[in-house]
């Protein structure tokens, strides 16, 4: 069953041809072309319509020179955020569009719950969250290296990339292990393409998970926050 912000969200829908040009024209005139418009739909206030980018959602008049940015819309009445469901919405990724050959691959159990976690080995929440997820049975991990924290991550990661065993070396080196001498100068263009799927996909903090819906989760989820994620995008 449908949360009440989902439900609100579902509602909208897409403005009339003419009505889109308007906004579209208006947005473009005024922000001088800096904002690439996905679509524009509907909100439960008349006159206000929301605007989706690759990565946001924000609202704006009829004719596209009024707007509120980082603002949540609100039911009051039933107190929820209808931004962040429809933001959700948004920040989706089609799981197989993920560079799935490029990922440590883990199965264990019968590998049935799927996601995707892109880590650094320099981030704090990310050691933890590694520990959490090798403690999972009946599911499919795909690691993604993702050293973005600082210059100092991406040696490591070419490391573990290059070692004979990716799986075995990541693991040590996100464990703490630094090891030294290891050799760096293989291709690396498995690892570049996943820096730019993060790029392509906005996705600028460790962890981020990517789950079998599509669903992303950044940072420091509550246990049985995810487990609740995971076991609903399963199904």
């Amino acid at each position: 069953m449908a949360s009440p912000a989902q439900a609100q969200a579902d509602k909208a829908v897409p403005v009339s041809a003419s009505k889109d040009a308007t906004i579209r024209a208006g947005i473009e005139r005024n922000t001088k072309g800096k904002i690439a418009v996905r679509s524009i739909s509907t909100t439960p206030i008349d006159g206000i319509y929301a605007v989706e980018t690759p990565t946001e959602v924000f609202y704006v008049d009829g004719n596209g020179r009024y707007g509120f940015a980082g603002a949540a819309l609100i039911d009051m009445q039933n107190q929820v955020d209808l931004t962040a469901s429809h933001l959700e919405r948004v920040q989706r990724i089609k799981f197989d569009d993920l560079p799935l050959k490029n990922a440590i691959k883990e199965v264990r159990g019968n590998g049935a719950r799927k996601l995707a976690v892109f880590e650094d080995p320099n981030c704090p929440i990310c050691k933890v969250f590694t520990k959490f997820v090798d403690q999972l049975d009946d599911v499919t991990v795909y690691k993604f290296m993702f050293p973005v924290i600082g210059p100092e991550s991406v040696p490591l990661a070419r490391m573990a990339w290059c070692s004979p065993d990716r799986g075995a070396a990541w693991r040590a080196i996100m464990a703490g292990q630094r090891p030294m001498g290891v050799r760096q100068d293989c291709d690396t263009s498995g690892l570049v393409e996943i820096l730019k799927t993060g790029e392509r996909y906005s996705i600028q903090n460790t962890p981020t998970i990517v789950l079998a819906n599509g669903k992303r989760l950044v940072g420091a989820t509550p246990p049985e926050v995810f487990m609740t994620e995971l076991n609903n995008a399963s199904r």
